[in-house]
This record gives C-alpha cells, sequence and structure tokens, in this order.
C-alpha cells in the first residue's frame, strides 16, 4: 500500500534512513563473512535434448535471513536417450571420496558431502524414472560423476481400430 511521505515526522527522510539502515546491516554482515571462506554464486543455464532450457543455481551464498555453511556444487544433469542413460556431474574441489555420500530413488537423486573444509549438499530431481539399483559413480579431481540406467518404461499395449 502506498504511504504518503508528508505524513510522517520526518518526511520521506524517515523510509530513506530505514533503507540506509537495512544497507548497512548488509554490509556488515557482508564484511564479517570475508576472509572465512570464498563467496560463491552462479547459475547454469543448459538447453536439453527436448529443446527446454533448464535452469539451476549454485553456490554457498545464502539469501538475506539464512545461515547456513552448505555450499551447493555447480551440477550438470542430462538423459543420454541414446545410451539410455541418466548422467549427472558435480563439481565438489576439496573434499576426499570418502566424504562423499550419495542416495538415489527412483525419482532423485541428493549428493552430499561433509569434510572438515567444506560441505556440500545437491537435491537433483530425475525427469523420467531411474534404476538406483544400476548407478556408478567417479570421483577424480574435485568432480564427481553419475551414471544411471533409466528403467524401461512400459510402453501401452493397444489395439489397432480399423476406420470405417
Amino acid at each position: 500500500m502506498f504511504k504518503d511521505w508528508r505524513r510522517t515526522d520526518k518526511g520521506y527522510f524517515d523510509e530513506f534512513e530505514k533503507e540506509m539502515e537495512q544497507i548497512n546491516d548488509l554490509m556488515n554482515r557482508m564484511m564479517q563473512s570475508v576472509g572465512k571462506e570464498p563467496q560463491v554464486y552462479g547459475f547454469s543455464m543448459q538447453v536439453g535434448p527436448d529443446g527446454i532450457p533448464h535452469i539451476e543455481r549454485f553456490g554457498n551464498v545464502v539469501p538475506v535471513g539464512k545461515d547456513s555453511d552448505v555450499r551447493e556444487p555447480f551440477t550438470s544433469s542430462m538423459i543420454d536417450e541414446k545410451n539410455s542413460e541418466f548422467n549427472i556431474t558435480a563439481e565438489m574441489p576439496g573434499i576426499s571420496k570418502e566424504d562423499i555420500e550419495l542416495n538415489a530413488t527412483e525419482n532423485e537423486v541428493v549428493i552430499k558431502a561433509n569434510s572438515a573444509a567444506r560441505k556440500y549438499y545437491k537435491f537433483i530431481p530425475a525427469t523420467s524414472p531411474i534404476d538406483p539399483e544400476s548407478a556408478s559413480a567417479k570421483y577424480n579431481n574435485g568432480v564427481l560423476e553419475v551414471t544411471l540406467k533409466l528403467k524401461e518404461s512400459k510402453k501401452p499395449q493397444g489395439k489397432n481400430i480399423k476406420i470405417e
């Protein structure tokens, strides 16, 4: 709702003062966190084989009001229809493969990593049903590669109908 600036005690300066106070609070929080660890925020946009763009965000910068030391790794997930596979690539530098925990169901893959230096977490929904038993993963030079086979989709059985 619009508030008339002339009805406050200080005029429009009251609103301006509130805005400046919020900016100062944000700057103080940013300056206190400088040097603790790198601040990373980004997004990736990929066009899948279906022609639809997919946008994902990653990083450790959290929205104002939240406090977390968990990073969201940069990931790329694609369905390879030719080989009937779901491929995931995640960049997670600074950890060892023993720190990584992978969990997969028919509909999702969850990547967690917890080391003394860094923590990562990523939830990746599968656009097609996947077979968690077929999962294979490799971790080399900070890059995790996960491959899962797609479940066979049951083709609808029907009857040809003759048109008169």
